[in-house]
């Protein structure tokens, strides 16, 4: 997902699965901190500069094509040489690992506060929160641009292995999967996981398939509903 810089002040449920989002928070914003060169983005200029360069990476994505993706670019729209940028990613590997952990910190931070502003505590809420949230930023033309050109770009990275888009959508899975065994404890972990993964598979198959949303939005809300639709039913079943 798209998430702009300013992606709004963390909120603290004291329920489930937004309690461990908030320890989880911590844990990747200093697994970011641990990718760039050790003992360089462990001061405060270090950290803003850090920041800015993933931000640059962010929105590069977002709005431009993938062929300006570069180490180079990525230094320009962030206002440092290339030589400071690969002071703190020496290699474009380390800059994508990093720019996945940030990701990862700000889809953790976007999914606490749906959960939290939607007051669920109840799994069933938990899944409708995250779901209408996911759906609504599935539909921004901003989201749908950054995540198809990550795909494409992490696609020709990973050798057909699959390792990087499965980092991606690690926490995905997790965050579907969790109220789905509090919901049905006789559920093997295998049997969650597959539920939670065609849920994903709906939900990121908006982007592909609707395209443009700004251009068609009647048709949009009708596709976004059955899918929420759907999506919850696969979710809350007792059988499929």
């Amino acid at each position: 997902m798209y998430v702009p810089p300013q992606a709004g002040p963390e909120r603290q449920n004291n329920k489930s699965v937004a309690v461990k989002l908030l320890s989880r928070e911590k844990l990747i914003a200093n697994a970011i901190m641990v990718s760039s060169k050790e003992g360089t983005a462990t001061r405060r200029a270090g950290k803003e500069t850090a920041a800015k360069i993933l931000q640059a990476a962010h929105d590069l994505l977002a709005t431009e094509a993938l062929v300006y993706f570069t180490m180079r670019n990525i230094a320009t729209k962030a206002g440092v040489s290339l030589a400071n940028l690969q002071y703190y990613y020496p290699r474009r590997d380390a800059l994508i690992d990093a720019v996945l952990l940030d990701i990862n910190r700000r889809y953790r931070l976007a999914c606490q506060n749906a959960i939290s502003a939607k007051s669920a505590s109840a799994p069933e809420e938990q899944i409708k929160a995250v779901l209408s949230f996911q759906l609504e930023d599935g539909t921004q033309t901003q989201t749908r641009q950054f995540f198809i050109q990550l795909w494409a770009l992490l696609g020709s990275m990973d050798d057909f292995s699959g390792r990087y888009l499965e980092q991606l959508y690690a926490y995905d899975l997790e965050i579907l999967s969790e109220p789905i065994a509090a919901l049905h404890t006789n559920l093997d972990k295998v049997e969650v996981r597959e539920r939670a993964l065609v849920i994903a598979s709906l939900v990121e198959g908006l982007m592909v398939v609707v395209g443009d949303t700004s251009k068609k939005r009647a048709t949009t809300k009708r596709t976004v509903d059955l899918i929420f639709q759907a999506a919850l039913k696969i979710a809350l079943e007792p059988k499929l």
